[in-house]
């Protein structure tokens, strides 16, 4: 981020920006579908919809149907999808941002260009007010390895074995532990250059870590570190109670000790992914609620006296929520603070603090593992996944073999180290720009294996899906609402197409069968016009189709398959209807290959 942001400061533009200040009259057919792309990845009930124009617009943006859209109307667009990303603060004391709101639509270029500079003003204050909050003693500023990179799997990958033992790993090895020391060294290096000090912590991208990458953090002078609780009881085994994560635990590593911190899970996840459709003030009572029952769980198994030691780590994405809130979570966050700044109920901690606790564990076993599931299936293990850490490795190695130097290959390799590549190679991860991660890291590999004179091992210009392509149907996960990342309570897990002459078989995987409340409606497109549908219940299965000769059937417990005459793609509308949820809808589109 700190990156991204002194890129903006000197004059670099994403593409957005780029597309938001072109003059609508000059834009592109392509450019205005690249418009309608990044104007429909964002929160229509929280951001879209307190902007009655952009509401107006936004199914058409989605069906990228755009008659009737005139110059005026592509202006509006450019306008809202900035206006959208403003905070509420911003919205209040900003008077461009009162005059545009209350404006609704017409907005002209000028406004739309002040829009942009307003943008840059919020960037060019986040770091000083970081450092001035800092500096205070509000809060404590911790570092993540510089690029992002997985940093147990760039030390080694077959580490992965820890917590999958199982799992096919890519064979040779990845192994590159000069370079995840790098990372950790830049990214430490980069706060001091800024601050005028050294971070005491340091949050290891996607809480992976291991026994090595430990030693790599305590060998340059971080005093803490953190991650799940699922990597705890992985370590403890046996040993494992669900109160042990409340303490701070110390590993011994050949750099001396370093302290890890644990994040109860429950209390992380309510604030991502439950909250956000809760009342405030409701959410924040069930938030202390929950930090009471902790605290009557800690007595029952240590006693009273533990308490003064014990401490409840509250640890999650950053960015990745407060869109799902109304208001970007500002009147949550408000009533969660006013109840944690009790001082007759909690103490509020830094990590640093924490970390100084005198009632900490040690641990003589560390398995490593991540934040997600304790392990680190989302980024290494499918074949998918392992090509790509291959090719990281057979690049690094047709660098090293071109005489580089060990500073120039880790330079070269850094970029393409980070953990996102893998994370969208992952298939339960659905994005608009998912397929662009794919291209822009082989367009890294392919410059690396150029600049060194040899041919790649595979064919960089396919995407590294069909490469690996087998006669396997790819799997397609299914996406509700705001469980981008996560599930929860979904009926539907995924969908698959397999292709047999004329015929094709579309299969619903499901999470489970509805109960006798629950019911799962899937109405199937195709190019001729038609529409099928299906009903799953608890006990039954209904379908519908104009062909006499498309049938349905259970394949197992959990899966129906659907048989179709044979189209190039097919859109799926799922809804689920849950009690006292509603109806939750999923859109899919499926591919023939």
């Amino acid at each position: 981020m700190l990156m991204q942001l002194d890129g903006y400061a000197t004059g670099r533009m994403d593409e957005l920006e780029t597309l938001t200040l072109t003059s609508a009259i000059d834009l592109t057919d392509e450019q205005k579908l690249a418009l309608a792309g990044w104007a429909t990845t964002v929160q229509r009930g929280t951001m879209v919809s307190p902007l009655p124009r952009y509401e107006e617009l936004f199914d058409s943006l989605v069906a990228r149907k755009f008659e009737g859209y005139d110059n005026q109307t592509w202006r509006d667009v450019q306008a809202l999808v900035n206006l959208a990303w403003l905070g509420p603060e911003v919205r209040r004391t900003s008077a461009l941002a009162v005059e545009m709101i209350i404006q609704e639509r017409n907005f002209h270029e000028e406004q739309i260009h002040a829009l942009i500079a307003l943008h840059h003003e919020i960037m060019e204050d986040v770091v000083p007010t970081l450092l001035e909050y800092e500096a205070s003693g509000m809060f404590e500023i911790s570092v993540t390895p510089y690029h992002h990179p997985i940093l147990p799997l760039l030390i080694d990958s077959d580490v992965a074995h820890e917590s999958m033992p199982d799992v096919e790993l890519p064979y040779p090895a990845y192994c590159a532990p000069e370079h995840a020391r790098r990372h950790v060294c830049r990214a430490l290096d980069d706060w001091q250059h800024r601050s005028g000090h050294r971070p005491k912590g340091m949050w290891s991208a996607e809480g992976s870590l291991s026994t090595a990458s430990l030693a790599m953090l305590a060998e340059h002078g971080v005093v803490w570190t953190a991650t799940d609780e699922d990597v705890l009881q992985k370590s403890l085994g046996e040993l494992w109670h669900p109160a042990e994560k409340y303490f701070p635990h110390e590993v011994e590593t050949s750099f001396g000790p370093i302290t890890v911190l644990f994040r109860d899970h429950g209390l992380s996840d309510a604030i991502g992914f439950e909250y956000a459709r809760w009342d405030a003030n409701v959410a924040a009572d069930d938030f202390v609620r929950r930090l009471h029952e902790r605290r009557l769980m800690i007595i029952s198994q240590f006693g009273e006296e533990a308490l003064a030691s014990a401490v409840v780590p509250i640890i999650l994405d950053g960015e990745n929520c407060w869109e799902f809130y109304d208001g970007n979570g500002e009147e949550f966050l408000n009533a969660l603070m006013q109840r944690c700044s009790n001082p007759a109920l909690f103490t509020s901690l830094t990590c640093s603090e924490a970390a100084d606790s005198p009632g900490k564990r040690r641990l003589h076993h560390f398995t490593a593992g991540s934040w997600i599931n304790g392990t680190f299936d989302i980024w290494i293990g499918s074949p998918l996944k392992n090509l790509a850490w291959s090719l990281l490795r057979d690049a690094k190695l047709a660098l090293e073999g071109a005489g580089k130097t060990p500073e120039e290959v880790a330079t070269a390799m850094e970029t393409v180290e980070a953990s996102d590549w893998f994370w969208w190679y992952d298939d339960r991860h659905m994005a608009t720009h998912k397929s662009n991660f794919d291209s822009i890291f082989r367009g890294h590999l392919s410059t690396m294996f150029e600049a060194c004179g040899i041919s790649p091992p595979v064919d960089l210009s396919r995407p590294l899906q069909e490469v690996v392509m087998t006669s396997d149907p790819i799997r397609v996960p299914v996406i509700f609402g705001t469980a981008a990342m996560h599930r929860a309570r979904a009926l539907v897990r995924d969908v698959s197409i397999e292709n047999h002459e004329d015929w094709q078989r579309i299969t619903i995987r499901l999470e489970r069968r509805p109960s006798e409340l629950e019911e799962i409606i899937i109405q199937i497109a195709g190019q001729d016009g038609f529409e099928r549908a299906c009903l799953i219940v608890s006990d039954e299965l209904l379908w519908r189709s104009p062909h006499h000769d498309e049938g349905f059937e259970w394949l197992a417990e959990n899966m129906v398959a659907l048989y179709l005459h044979t189209h190039h793609m097919w859109t799926l509308k799922i809804m689920e209807e849950r009690p006292n949820e509603g109806r939750a809808t999923a859109i899919v589109n499926l591919s023939a290959r």
